[in-house]
């Protein structure tokens, strides 16, 4: 689409990186169209190189065997990449929702996970619920969600889940979920039409924080060349 993507994606890193975060989420979709081997193997010191811990979800555009290859995953070949995380005492759950859809196994697993982490949140690729854009909701959502969603929401406990996906961003709320969409390095996609409309904005990502006070507070940061 005429976008450096690779320029973008290191402007918005340098910005972050002047936070000094405690991590990061790359929420999916480091490829456009099919994946590239070759594509994971960039990155890999471009994410080394931020000197904090970071974690990947899979996209749909993401290739699981290629993101192992790359990154030295858990798990083998194509199996879901999914696991828990820890960060300063605070836990969240990483789930591969990849094929479009999130299987059994991983329901099962992250209902066992929320038993023993009730208070964790969510990192994931597809939102859990539709968000509003109308060109995404219509075409390309989570599929098969009545099961992850029961899960989500048994409890009643407040829990916030972190995506990518829509190329905008957005929150949410459905019940005791707040989803929060993350804004792209790439292009982004106009959100108030039925059809495909690229938007004209700077790189951006999501500054998440959590206050000694038990707060939280989300921000989309622009990053202007």
């Amino acid at each position: 689409m005429g976008l450096d993507v690779y320029k973008r994606l290191l402007q918005v890193i340098e910005h972050a990186k002047t936070f000094d975060p405690d991590a990061y989420f790359i929420t999916g979709d480091c490829c456009a169209q099919e994946p590239v081997q070759e594509v994971y193997h960039m990155l890999r010191p471009i994410l080394d190189g931020l000197g904090k811990p970071y974690y990947l979800a899979a996209g749909n555009h993401d290739d699981r065997r290629m993101m192992r290859n790359a990154f030295f995953l858990e798990g083998h070949n194509h199996e879901p990449i999914k696991g828990g995380i820890e960060v300063k005492g605070k836990h969240f759950l990483l789930l591969d929702t990849s094929p479009g859809h999130v299987d059994q196994d991983q329901v099962f697993w992250l209902s066992r996970a929320l038993n023993q982490y009730p208070d964790a949140d969510i990192v994931m690729h597809h939102p859990p619920i539709l968000m509003g854009p109308s060109f995404m909701d219509q075409k390309y959502p989570l599929m098969d969600t009545d099961d992850l969603l029961r899960v989500l929401t048994y409890d009643g406990r407040p829990r916030k889940v972190f995506c990518g996906h829509y190329h905008c961003g957005r929150t949410a709320s459905y019940r005791n979920l707040q989803v929060f969409l993350c804004p792209p390095t790439s292009f982004f996609i106009d959100p108030t039409t039925d059809e495909f409309k690229e938007q004209e904005l700077p790189p951006a990502y999501r500054q998440l924080e959590w206050t000694d006070s038990g707060g939280f507070r989300a921000a989309s940061i622009y990053v202007p060349a």
